[in-house]
Parts: C-alpha cells; structure tokens; sequence
C-alpha cells in the first residue's frame, strides 16, 4: 500500500522557502559538479592530445549514469532523502578535493583523473535522483511543472556557468576547476542543512527485497508506452552528443584555441538550454507531447551538423546554443509529464531508472566517440552520429506508441 502523501505548502513557489532551500543548494550542487565533470576531459585532453584518452576519462565519470542509478533509485524511495544530499555533498567534496592534492604533488595523470571522477560521479548520481523525487514534498502539484521548468533551467545555467568555468580555471592551473568544485558542495551542503521537513512520506518497511523494488519501477515503466518511446529517444541523444561536445573540443584545439575557447563553446550551450527550459510552458500549450517530442528532437538534430563543416567558435557557440535549447524543451516536458503519473512512493526508483536509460549511454558515447574520432576524423563522426538520430527519430514518429498518445497528462499504457 503506498505511503500517505506529503501536503507541500499551496503557496506558489517565490515564497516557499523549502523549495528555494532545495533549488538553490541542488544549483550549487549541480554548478560544481558540472565544473569538474567538464574539466576532466578538458585537461586530459591538452595535456595529451588524445581524444581517445579524453573520452575514457569522461566515460568514467559518466559511468554511473549506467551502473549506480536503480541503487540510488532505491535508497532515495527508503532513506532520507535530505541526509542522503548531505552526505553526497560531504563525500564529493573529499573525493574532489583528492584530485586537488594529487594534481599538486603528481601532476595530471589519466588513470587517476578516470577512478576519482567515477566516485564522484557515482555519488552525484544518488544526489540527483534523491533530489528530484524530493520535489513534490516541498512543492504543491498546481507548481510542480513551473518548479520542474526551473530546475531544468538551474541545469542549464549550471551547464552555461560550469563549462566556460572549467576552461578558465584549467586555464589558470590543473587544480583550480576542483578547488571551485569542493567550494560548491560545502556550500551547498550549508544550504541543505537548513531544509528541516521531511522529503518523502512516512517509510514503508525497509526490509522488502531490493531486487523486488527495483523490478516494480521497471515494469511500471514497460507499462507507459509513450514514456519508453521518449525515454528511448533520450538515450539516443545522450549516446550521441558525447560524440559531438568531443569532436568540438578536436576542433578548436586542431585550430590553435585554448580550453577557454573550447569551454566558451560548448559552455553556449547552457544559454540555450536556460531559455528552452523557461519557454517550455509555451510550447506545452501548442504542441501535444507527442508533436513536441519530434518538433524538439529534428531541432536538437539539425543544427549539430554544421559542426562537421566549420571551425568557427561564434559560429559553433551558436549551434551549441540552438540545439540545447531544444534540448530544454524536450527534457522539461517530458519530465513533468512523468511527475504527473507516477506514483508517489516510487518516485525514487522510476527516477532511477528512467534517469538509467536516458542518461546511461552518456559513458558508452564518450568513449565510443574519442576512438571514433581519432579513427575516422571529426567530420564523419559528426555526420554518421546525427544520421542514426534523425533515421530513429523517424521510426518513433510512426510508431504505435506516439500514434495512439491523446493525453499527456494520463498514462499511456501498453
């Protein structure tokens, strides 16, 4: 039987405090996370001159996107979900803070930039999905698409701030990107540590079968056909952007850049992905979802070709831009659709595993792109990458799944 659930307070979401609390240490949070997750490649990459090297260095950090996400689905359903963000503050700020100190005595050395930002990822991974199933206990449901809006937006500007952050620091020392990141987290746990209310219902008993739980969030999936449909989709991004964001980072350094330009590039993205994020209640109420799941996808898709033809920075910086702000779109819709119906007491879990399959093939693409890249050159990478996107965004326009999608706000089962 699910837990009785959490009254968040009807207020809108400027004065809830317990939603700034939460939004504004999950920002911080995110900001530090995306400062070293973007400088562990980066730094790889001008220290080597490999994108091989580059992309098994970013795999690793992204690895638990694929391995850590239906664990951390089931301790943010049975544990505190508040203690769990705390502690995963505490912990990455000790890991982040051992790249600062090895970076000082040894240098910049790949092996241990891949094992210390796969625990650091592992432990943002757990931050991340407790933090958004905590959402409905601090937000009403009247707002929880205007608060989903805003934390998507608080990604994207973490992403907008984090990325052109990581390049200037790298720019100044190796150490400097990590140095900012334990900063972020002390700050943010200081944040956390003012939230007082509890993130979820009542617990049910903890000693239920691991393995039972996690199975009950994925055939609760399997059963919502348009969300496997766009999940799906999600992932296919995911595999192949890693391909793109790396081939860019190829070509400004083959062009005589710096990691700054290189981060104010790719970094241009985050200015798209805030204004897509903000504007997705526009385009919620023009498009059904099913519209908007293909509108947004060939919009994300089509401007990343040019990065196979130019090297301009401006002209990439705007490519980066336009395609992350479909990108916004997509990914607020769809989550505040999956908020809408799934059940309370499985938030934790659904989140994990929906975060799995969308965001798990991130590590499979990094290190499959820095090997595609010193293989077959940046041009036919970029082009076979968004081939395979646009040839499966077609199959999913005419698949059952969208074709029988009415309603975005009721479940779509199989």
């Amino acid at each position: 039987m699910s837990a009785p659930p959490i009254r968040p307070p009807a207020s809108g979401l400027k004065g809830n405090r317990n939603f700034l609390l939460l939004w504004a240490g999950a920002g911080l949070s995110f900001l530090g996370s995306r400062v070293s997750a973007y400088a562990y490649p980066l730094i790889v990459l001008w220290a080597t001159g490999s994108a091989t090297a580059a992309g098994l260095v970013a795999a690793a950090a992204q690895l638990p996107y694929l391995l850590v996400q239906l664990p951390a689905g089931v301790l943010a359903d049975r544990f505190d979900r508040r203690t769990l963000m705390v502690v995963c503050d505490i912990a990455r700020a000790a890991v982040v803070g051992v790249v600062v100190v090895l970076v000082l005595v040894n240098g910049v050395h790949p092996v241990h930039f891949a094992v210390l930002g796969f625990v650091e990822g592992g432990f943002t991974v757990v931050y991340r999905v407790a933090e958004r199933a905590a959402l409905p206990s601090v937000v009403a449901a009247e707002f929880i698409g205007a608060a989903t809006a805003r934390n998507e937006a608080r990604e994207r500007a973490a992403g907008l701030l984090g990325q052109p952050g990581a390049g200037l620091f790298a720019a100044l020392a190796a150490w400097a990107p990590f140095l900012f990141t334990v900063i972020s987290h002390v700050l943010s746990l200081l944040m956390l540590l003012r939230i007082k209310v509890p993130l979820q219902p009542p617990r049910r008993s903890l000693r239920g079968s691991v393995v039972r739980e996690v199975a009950e969030s994925v055939s609760w999936l399997r059963g919502q056909r348009f969300a496997r449909l766009a999940v799906g989709l999600i992932a296919s991004t995911n595999l192949l952007f890693p391909m793109v964001q790396l081939a860019v980072l190829v070509v400004v350094r083959r062009s005589g850049g710096s990691e700054l330009v290189a981060a104010l590039v790719t970094g241009a993205a985050g200015v798209g992905g805030v204004v897509g994020a903000l504007s997705t209640p526009w385009w919620v109420r023009r498009f059904t979802l099913p519209r908007l799941m293909i509108l947004s996808n060939l919009l994300w898709a089509c401007p990343l070709l040019v990065v196979a033809f130019v090297s301009a920075p401006v002209v990439l910086g705007t490519v980066f831009a336009l395609s992350a702000g479909a990108a916004g779109v997509w990914t607020v819709a769809l989550s505040a659709y999956l908020f809408g119906v799934a059940p309370e007491d499985m938030r934790g879990r659904i989140a994990g595993a929906v975060t799995l399959l969308a965001y798990g093939p991130l590590a499979i693409g990094s290190a499959l792109g820095g090997v595609t890249l010193d293989l077959l050159g940046v041009r036919a990478t970029v082009i076979a990458a968004m081939g395979v996107h646009v040839l499966l965004l077609l199959l999913a326009s005419i698949s059952p799944g969208t074709r029988s999608f009415h309603d975005a706000g009721k479940s779509d089962s199989a």
